[in-house]
C-alpha cells in the first residue's frame, strides 16, 4: 500500500540520519584540527614557545598535540606537532620495546635465563 511506512523504512531513514550526522562531526573536527598552528613557535609573535604540563583532560589530546605558553607574550594554547617530531617519537618508541623484549631473554653472568628447556 502506498504511503504507509514500515520498519525497514524507518530503520533505513534513522540509518541515512545518523551517517549525516557523523559527517558533520567529522568534517567540523578535521576543520577544527587544521585551525591549530603547527610548530613550536608563537603564532601571535613568532618566539619560542615552552611546553606545559598535560594533566587532567589536556591528556585526551594526545601525543599529536601540545600545550603551550609563549615566552615574549605570555600567549598560552594548543600546537599541534610536526610530522617529523611524531616520526621520531614513534621510532624512541619501538626502539624502547625493543629493549625491552632484548631485556627478557638476556642473560647474566652466564647463566641460562629462567625460561629456557636446556637442563644442567
Amino acid at each position: 500500500m502506498p504511503g504507509r511506512w514500515t520498519w525497514t523504512d524507518a530503520w533505513i531513514f534513522i540509518a541515512v540520519f545518523v551517517g549525516i550526522r557523523i559527517a558533520v562531526i567529522w568534517m567540523a573536527t578535521k576543520a577544527f584540527v587544521a585551525v591549530i598552528p603547527d610548530g613550536d613557535v608563537c603564532p601571535i609573535c613568532d618566539s619560542e614557545t615552552l611546553a606545559i604540563e598535560r594533566s587532567g583532560w589536556w591528556r585526551v589530546l594526545g601525543a599529536r598535540f601540545r600545550r603551550s605558553w609563549c615566552i615574549g607574550c605570555g600567549w598560552e594554547g594548543v600546537l599541534r606537532r610536526s610530522d617529523s617530531w611524531l616520526a621520531q617519537f614513534q621510532a624512541r618508541q619501538r626502539d624502547l620495546q625493543r629493549e625491552v623484549s632484548m631485556a627478557k631473554t638476556r642473560t647474566q653472568s652466564g647463566q641460562l635465563p629462567l625460561n629456557s628447556k636446556k637442563s644442567s
